[in-house]
């Protein structure tokens, strides 16, 4: 049982109080509080003021200690609740924030600290869905705003603050995003994102934040989505490849269109994956991003593909999904551009004479990329399969969030509603 406890390090008069926090026999913090008192009134055996000690000075004492107790057992009661990292760090902002002794005090309490704790505790923490931990792409992509956020901060010769980071602080961040790391729009808008939310995380550990920290929002520009149609899926199918390398990518692009799942997940599919009931096939695996589990039952086409390599999945390029992938990226455009898949369409590629994204009119192969997988299989399904179904297999969290994802507007539901409706548009 969790055990809290004052006492003094001094005789000296007066004296710091000092609290000690146990939850266990190997686990207990200590922290020196803004209290101080005559150590000649306090009984370090108990931890309180001698029983003498009734002036009203003494009872405001007495109070403060109450005070401070209530604190700690109901934050350590609802944050063990919610799985948050109960540790030193934690126990030192819950009393911080107690007293109100905020960043602004406090030089330990910095924008890189936070942000590398927050990163440190996300493989334990507790999602929405009842899920735990993260994908190890996710991690990855924070690591990297870290260390996007440490280069800023070093080429301006100064540490950011948690209470530092306000509107000033985002655009002079954005400019060295924009202007000296080349990063693209919707990409810097998610770093933004990701510092607020950190800042957020600070917050709940009693540090101050900035009183414009809630005007900081992310933002994101709309791109063209570069889907392939059934048409164009079924030329693909069509067109035959001598080179072994090129075969297995246009099978594996054909399979991804009609899985619908994330590269990542798609290129660790083998025979192990396939489950046969009866006359119907499926594929069941575990999606690395949202740690899901998801049975898909096999499409006409994904079966056409499968019986002709006797049920085995096109060979992969590296034992590294990573590495696969990135050959996968770059022969699925050669696949494309034999198959005829070659008129200009908008769209945006990386320039690599600037390493940015560019929008312009490209032929459609060179737009091609391995995530053309999934939002085909979602966008050309989308309205003749349920949406709750083709959620669940793409692993979106919600239909909005999957409806954003295939770029729908208002007039693509009423044409959807008129087709179920059987009225002619």
């Amino acid at each position: 049982m969790a055990r809290i406890k004052y006492y003094l390090r001094s005789k000296s008069n007066p004296s710091k109080v000092y609290v000690r926090f146990s939850i266990s026999r190997e686990i207990n913090f200590r922290k020196r509080t803004p209290l101080i008192v005559n150590p000649s009134n306090f009984n370090n055996s108990t931890g309180t003021l001698k029983v003498h000690c009734k002036s009203e000075e003494d009872f405001k004492f007495r109070e403060e200690l109450q005070s401070l107790t209530k604190h700690i057992i109901s934050r350590f009661n609802e944050d063990k609740l919610n799985n948050k990292s109960i540790d030193k760090f934690w126990f030192d902002s819950l009393v911080d924030s107690h007293f109100n002794q905020n960043a602004l005090e406090n030089s330990n309490f910095e924008l890189r600290s936070f942000a590398r704790k927050y990163i440190d505790e996300l493989p334990n923490r507790t999602n929405p869905n009842g899920s735990l931990g993260c994908a190890k792409s996710t991690l990855v992509k924070y690591k990297t705003i870290l260390k996007k956020i440490i280069e800023f901060e070093d080429s301006r010769n100064r540490k950011t603050k948690i209470s530092d980071v306000d509107l000033k602080f985002r655009d002079e961040f954005l400019d060295f995003l924009f202007s000296e790391q080349n990063i693209g729009t919707n990409t810097a808008g998610r770093y933004i994102v990701f510092i607020k939310t950190v800042c957020l995380y600070a917050k709940t550990n009693g540090v101050k934040t900035n009183y414009q920290l809630e005007l900081i929002k992310g933002f994101s520009v709309k791109v063209k989505k570069v889907t392939l149609s059934f048409d164009e899926l079924n030329l693909i199918a069509t067109t035959n490849f001598k080179n072994e390398d090129l075969d297995s990518a246009r099978d594996w692009l054909i399979l991804g269109c009609y899985l619908g799942q994330r590269v990542s997940d798609l290129l660790r599919l083998t025979s192990k994956n396939l489950i046969i009931k009866g006359e119907m096939k499926f594929v069941e695996l575990v999606q690395q991003k949202t740690n899901k589990k998801v049975t898909i039952l096999l499409h006409p086409k994904v079966i056409e593909v499968l019986e002709r390599r006797d049920y085995n999945f096109p060979k992969t390029y590296s034992n590294n999904i990573g590495s696969s992938s990135t050959n996968f990226n770059k022969l699925i455009k050669i696949v494309a551009k034999k198959a005829g898949i070659i008129k200009e369409i908008e769209g945006a590629k990386v320039n690599p004479k600037t390493n940015r994204k560019e929008d312009g009119f490209y032929p459609k192969y060179q737009l091609i990329t391995s995530h053309i997988c999934r939002r085909s299989f979602a966008t050309n399904f989308y309205g003749d399969i349920p949406t709750p179904l083709l959620i669940n297999i793409t692993g979106h969290s919600t239909e909005k969030e999957f409806l954003n994802y295939i770029g729908k507007a208002s007039i693509d539901y009423a044409e959807q509603l008129a087709k179920y409706w059987k009225i002619k548009v």
